[in-house]
């Protein structure tokens, strides 16, 4: 999956946009009778959170301090995460998934869970994260790429960077 997706492909490929508009698509939807609306938002966050509650638990073994070492996730934030007091976004999803090695077929579902499908060919963010992950790069390589490819700006808001 994604195997085109390389730094030289990064760095000469022209982009849609460096990052994907944050939005959930309109929806409508014409039911038959055996047929049941698709999950709502909420209950795509729900199930993000049972995702990162049991990958936390096997990769990092509930140890906070080993989940912001590899992941740049405070503890403050995980807890506000797993808690549901602040939505999970891809950006969030994208350094969960690089810290913990997760696979790309599985970062994939968890950014589909927080409304983003990831679209290497069309927005810079998400090849870099595609490649990251597909190189077994850390956190701090994923912050250097990004920096290097012009992306510096959309890590500011994180402080120990």
């Amino acid at each position: 999956m994604f195997e085109h997706i390389t730094k030289d492909f990064i760095r000469t490929h022209e982009f849609q946009a460096d990052v994907a508009p944050v939005e959930f698509a309109a929806q409508s939807f014409r039911l038959n009778l055996n047929q049941k609306l698709p999950p709502s938002p909420d209950e795509l966050q729900d199930e993000l959170r049972r995702n990162f509650v049991e990958i936390f638990a096997t990769t990092f073994q509930k140890n906070y301090a080993q989940l912001d070492s590899c992941c740049s996730i405070s503890e403050a934030a995980m807890r506000k995460y797993l808690n549901g007091s602040r939505p999970i976004d891809f950006s969030v999803v994208a350094k969960f998934c690089i810290g913990a090695k997760v696979s790309v077929e599985k970062t994939c579902e968890l950014a589909k869970l927080c409304g983003h499908i990831i679209s290497p060919e069309l927005y810079r963010l998400d090849a870099i994260v595609i490649d990251t992950i597909k190189c077994g790069e850390s956190i701090h390589d994923f912050y250097n790429t990004t920096i290097e490819l012009g992306l510096g700006s959309f890590w500011k808001r994180d402080k120990r960077l």
